[in-house]
């Protein structure tokens, strides 16, 4: 008789997986203590990736994909292109203090190269969806005219560096603070 399939296998997979590259590294990590933290064989890990660079792969791609969800959801809720783009700078903050350790494994996983050519168009299709959001606020007069990336780049990085402390603090930034980074980091883009 074949035994029941219990569980959600790819589930636990990537949650080993965030855990153990959190821990110790994506490169010290392995199939081994993957498989062991998730309480899989093996084999039941690589029935569903080819090799441990395909489950960062994987792991990261999913990520990336409910975070970048999340901010098209934050910006399609609001109407103007302010609200749109600050939206999506709190929610940022929100997933790193929500999903910290996930919030940190993309952070490990961005600075290795493991991603394959056809992965990483996968990723640049998303960060050529938020910059139509910055796109349509330069030409609607919110943001000054300046290179998409340039604002992007204003606007994301110190929303990843608080993104970061939240993650590796478990505590979310304070709101005032928080608002008083925006704010500065608007007033350098706004129109």
């Amino acid at each position: 008789m074949a035994r029941l399939k219990t569980g959600d296998k790819p589930a636990d997979i990537r949650r080993a997986a965030v855990d153990v590259v959190v821990e110790v590294g994506s490169s010290a990590a392995s199939i081994n203590t993957i498989a062991k933290r998730a309480g899989l064989s093996v084999g039941t890990v690589y029935r569903y990736h080819d090799s441990k660079d395909a489950v960062l792969r994987s792991v990261f791609l999913e990520i990336k994909r409910d975070v970048h969800h999340l901010l098209m959801s934050a910006a399609e809720a609001q109407s103007t292109s302010q609200d749109k783009l600050r939206a999506m700078w709190f929610a940022l903050l929100d997933f790193a203090h929500n999903h910290p350790q996930d919030f940190a494994f993309a952070e490990v996983i961005l600075n290795t190269s493991v991603l394959l050519p056809e992965e990483d168009a996968i990723i640049q299709e998303m960060a050529q969806d938020i910059g139509q959001i910055i796109e349509a606020a330069i030409t609607d007069g919110t943001l000054r005219p300046a290179n998409v990336r340039a604002i992007n780049a204003v606007l994301s990085a110190p929303a990843l560096r608080l993104g970061r402390q939240t993650a590796m603090s478990g505590v979310a930034p304070d709101p005032d603070f928080a608002e008083e980074i925006f704010d500065l980091c608007w007033r350098g883009v706004a129109a």
